[in-house]
């Protein structure tokens, strides 16, 4: 069909065009050639200049298409490690050929596309692939990507092979997903007898010359009136040991040690429970803690005009660090004490009632960092006064906005897998307000309104030789923390952006010209190891180019050397997973002929957590598959399952497509336009005129 870009009616236009320009060419005046050869160089005119006026409605030719796609039937296996830890390898691939043979008869009798895919999403090609496990079970994760992966009206049905044990994310019985999901039970439901070290409590943070307690936690099933012994190690020399009885009707048995912080740095222990020569699993026996001593906690002070839930969420984000310790202090509530602050975070002050008035110019004068929160009723000259990243004007009104993080901000780094945590949180209060921000600063986040990222600045940093300060204009940021966790079943990414925020502003304003340091400094021995690397020249402007020779040493004292040049494109180094321990490290660097060197240590704890439990939890799939309108079988039942999806009718999903092809791109358009011009040039040049 041929259509334009504008109204139909302008293809009259176009005609009329045409016939106007040919009419008064040809309708007027004694002419040198024959009437019959007016017309017909009347009517070429008029098509000529029709045909290229009607070219500048840019016209196209639209062509509706449709094409049927077949259904997809998605297997979703459990790869995770806790099949294999309850399984022998033999009935796993058994089941996966099973599953590899179901597959197969669909595609053939059915004419549906079958994939099967684990819980990341990728493809099994194989019985080999099966082997290849994953440490955690996020099963609602794993499902959810299904959307991400396929259309959901081409989603026939979703089979999920798993054994019911989730670690990572939200339950998923709590979730009804865009397509059916039926669940298969693959593990063992019958409990086994087994003591297991539950749980470790301990403070990951302790200070120097102090005791400390280290709670573990044993259950058993199958031992009651048993005896065993629960040991604590430090370098492998056993420092205390316990014997405990298992009480029948005892569900937790409780052992403590009393550990003293007597050197500095990281300090690992092992606990240990006895295992029993008939245990199924012997490997929940023992559990790894990692103490932090350190010299003392640093010291938070948290100035608000009056309660607010941002000043909670604040709260419960920074107390949970056992680096700091946080003093509240809300005007007319709460008494001010004089101490050696590291850091104040100012909640809308300073306000117009003078509240805090003497201890915030006090703050300022003694160049304590300041985090302000900027909020209503505050007092814009004072604030201005003090504060050198951003200086603000008087508002009354506030917008709605979105957030997102500047790519080129380098005081610190939030986890990559954490950014897209700010896409998924709902807008906050922003302050309607002119600003100006100091050239020196960097903005962490940006204003974005619906889909449009703006320049304007949410979150900004200043650092001079002086101070640190940091500016946050946002109200309502509670309800980040607060839908993340509905989200995610976390607080991570508010908790990280807010932790290292408070890092930041509280290290020591150090010039060093070489710095080198982990991005966290406790790794799983699941995780890469990265390591951040800064280099400055004299006037302290960041270069790149300068070799690093690295050493590694783990508890044994064995040393790893490493050698390795950052650059733009990839500043940090980063290394494989390590097994789990201590770890010390020395690099050194030479800039303009100067021998530097940065040091640190962190932790790489031993991910366990598959291991812990190994009982299948079929009820919980029996509930997916009823709340998603599927069934449930077990693994035994591949005949019924095969039976189940052979007997549903799987249509052919049918979708149109309209396909535009402009006229514009179609070159003889324009020979017939030349060919007609050029025949109306040649009939009159015959009769010589033109």
């Amino acid at each position: 069909m041929l259509s334009s870009a504008l109204s139909s009616y302008w293809i009259i236009v176009c005609l009329l065009i045409g016939l106007a320009y040919a009419y008064i060419l040809y309708a007027f005046g004694k002419k040198p050639w024959p009437r019959n050869w007016n017309i017909a160089l009347f009517v070429l005119r008029f098509l000529g200049v029709s045909l290229i006026a009607f070219l500048f409605l840019e016209p196209f030719l639209s062509n509706r298409t449709s094409q049927s796609e077949k259904a997809n039937i998605v297997f979703l296996w459990d790869d995770s490690q806790s099949i294999q830890n309850s399984l022998p390898n033999e009935k796993i691939q058994q089941t996966w050929t099973e599953v590899n043979s179901i597959a197969t008869k669909l595609r053939d009798e059915k004419e549906v596309n079958v994939d099967i895919i684990n819980l990341k999403g990728e493809n099994l090609l194989g019985v080999d692939s099966v082997n290849q496990v994953t440490p955690v079970s996020p099963l609602d994760p794993g499902l959810k990507q299904i959307s991400n992966q396929y259309d959901n009206d081409l989603i026939a049905e979703v089979v999920l092979f798993s054994d019911g044990i989730f670690n990572r994310g939200i339950s998923p019985e709590y979730f009804a997903y865009p397509f059916t999901v039926s669940t298969v039970g693959i593990g063992d439901t019958i409990e086994k007898k087994d003591v297991e070290l539950k749980n470790l409590r301990y403070n990951k943070v302790s200070y120097e010359g102090n005791k400390f307690p280290v709670v573990a936690e044993i259950v058993q099933n199958g031992w009651e009136g048993e005896e065993t012994t629960v040991g604590i190690y430090k370098n492998g020399k056993l420092i205390e040991e316990q014997t405990i009885t298992f009480e029948s009707g005892s569900s937790v048995e409780e052992v403590t040690f009393l550990m003293e912080a007597d050197e500095k740095g990281y300090q690992s222990y092992t606990v240990r429970a006895k295992p029993f020569e008939e245990e199924f699993n012997k490997r929940n026996n023992q559990q790894m803690a990692y103490v932090n001593v350190v010299e003392g906690k640093k010291k938070i002070l948290l100035l608000a005009r009056a309660p607010h839930p941002d000043v909670k969420a604040l709260q419960q984000s920074i107390s949970q660090n056992e680096n700091y310790e946080i003093h509240l202090v809300v005007a007319g509530l709460d008494e001010y004490k004089e101490e050696e602050y590291d850091l104040a975070i100012l909640f809308h002050l300073p306000d117009k009632a003078n509240s805090f008035q003497a201890e915030i110019r006090e703050l300022s004068r003694r160049n304590v960092p300041l985090w302000v929160i900027t909020g209503p009723g505050m007092d814009i000259d004072r604030h201005n006064s003090y504060n050198k990243s951003v200086q603000l004007k008087e508002w009354t009104d506030t917008d709605e906005a979105g957030a997102y993080i500047n790519s080129n901000f380098n005081k610190f780094e939030l986890t990559s897998g954490q950014k897209n945590q700010l896409n998924k949180l709902p807008p906050i209060n922003v302050p309607f307000v002119d600003y100006k921000v100091n050239p020196r600063a960097e903005v962490l986040f940006f204003r974005q309104i619906g889909n449009v990222k703006t320049d304007k600045p949410l979150f900004v940093f200043y650092t001079d030789d002086e101070t640190r300060q940091a500016t946050l204009l946002i109200e309502g940021f509670w309800k980040w923390r607060l839908v993340e966790h509905m989200n995610t079943g976390s607080f991570e990414f508010f908790d990280e952006w807010v932790m290292k925020s408070v890092r930041y502003l509280t290290a020591n304003n150090e010039k060093d010209q070489f710095k080198l340091y982990t991005a966290k400094d406790e790794f799983t021995d699941t995780e890469q190891i990265i390591f951040r690397v800064e280099q400055y020249n004299e006037v302290y402007d960041r270069i790149y180019g300068n070799r690093v020779n690295l050493i590694l040493k783990n508890e044994a004292d064995s040393s790893f050397e490493f050698q390795f040049t950052p650059d733009r494109v990839q500043p940090d180094f980063e290394l494989r997973a390590l097994p789990s321990g201590i770890y010390r490290y020395t690099a050194v660097t030479e800039i303009s002929g100067k021998r530097h060197t940065a040091s640190g240590q962190f932790v790489v704890s031993n991910f366990a957590i598959e291991q812990q439990n190994l009982v299948a939890d079929f009820e919980l799939l029996k509930r997916v598959a009823h709340k998603n309108e599927g069934q449930f079988f077990y693994a035994n039942e591949t005949d019924s399952l095969l039976q189940y999806l052979t007997n549903k009718e799987y249509p052919k999903i049918v979708s149109g497509k309209i396909e535009k092809q402009p006229l514009t791109e179609n070159y003889w358009l324009y020979g017939i336009v030349f060919l007609i011009l050029f025949l109306e040039w040649f009939m009159r040049r015959y009769y010589g005129s033109y």
